[in-house]
């Protein structure tokens, strides 16, 4: 698995010398629909490489990569209303569930103080996913005997939000719910700074918890990521 953290890593790095993405840059680096070749590298209790490649003006392809196994890749397509993103991913909970997930969704602007360089903006969180939990019976509630695969298809509804405190700080929050069959159930809520070291480089200090019917899941990261 560090083998190919590694490669990752290297992949992600020459693609993104190489590539250019067209960009306003009026968006923050914390906008979801900012279509822009970027690459960063994170720690919480794992690292995590993560990285995307813009092709052409409209959309861009992402991927997420740690040290533990975890990941997620898929892709994102720019409309006039707001940005559709496509993902799979897998994560292990704190309960030692291994939660893996397919879905489609979308940031959507409702807000956006273009008349105030400090002011709120705020993005709509909305989408269909299908989820799978693996683990143990006594870990998922279940009888021993019993199959140790749960599956749910639901959706997710949230909002995301943007405040600029300084040109050089950015307070970032969100929250979303989640809804599927076989009572499947859960939200996570984070919160945190990106500090704008220059036009295309940041510090990004977030804490993130989630809970579903799986398990739960907590982390305090910090971050570097580079605009290209």
């Amino acid at each position: 698995m560090t083998q190919n953290f590694t490669m990752g890593l290297a992949v992600l790095s020459l693609v993104a010398g190489g590539a250019i993405a067209e960009e306003s840059d009026t968006k923050l680096a914390d906008d979801p629909t900012k279509v822009i070749t970027k690459v960063g590298l994170s720690y919480s209790d794992k690292w995590t490489l993560s990285g995307s490649v813009a092709v052409g003006p409209v959309s861009k392809i992402n991927v997420r990569l740690s040290d533990t196994g975890e990941w997620t890749a898929g892709g994102s397509y720019l409309f006039n209303f707001g940005i559709v993103n496509v993902s799979a991913s897998q994560r292990e909970l704190n309960s030692g569930v291994t939660q893996t997930q397919y879905s489609i969704g979308s940031y959507a602007p409702i807000y956006r103080a273009t008349d105030n360089p400090k002011g709120w903006q705020v993005f709509a969180m909305f989408g269909a996913n299908y989820t799978e939990g693996n683990g143990g019976a006594a870990v998922l509630d279940m009888p021993s005997g019993l199959s140790t695969e749960v599956e749910s298809r639901g959706g997710y509804v949230g909002a995301m939000a943007l405040k600029p405190i300084s040109p050089l700080v950015v307070f970032k929050s969100f929250g979303v719910l989640s809804r599927g069959s076989n009572d499947y159930s859960g939200y996570g809520i984070g919160g945190g700074f990106t500090f704008n070291l220059s036009k295309r480089d940041t510090i990004n200090v977030m804490a993130f918890y989630s809970d579903n019917s799986f398990g739960q899941n907590d982390s305090v990261s910090i971050g570097y990521r580079r605009e290209f």
